[in-house]
């Protein structure tokens, strides 16, 4: 995933899912510099940095 998509995830008005290592994750921000997001596990409820690049798009054909 790229910056650029993270920021329409965030701000659409569907759900989109999102994870990041196999885990759900809903996507708080994004910082277009460092290309990374702000996420929150949403099995844990843990707030982490990731990079962009390490979070992944759950479409109808990998679900």
């Amino acid at each position: 995933m790229n910056s650029k998509r993270v920021t329409q995830i965030i701000n659409s008005k569907d759900y989109i899912p999102v994870y990041y290592k196999n885990t759900p994750v809903k996507l708080e921000k994004v910082n277009n510099t460092e290309n990374t997001a702000y996420v929150k596990n949403l099995n844990t409820d843990k707030e982490m940095v990731v990079e962009v690049k390490t979070l992944h798009e759950c479409n109808k054909l990998n679900q």
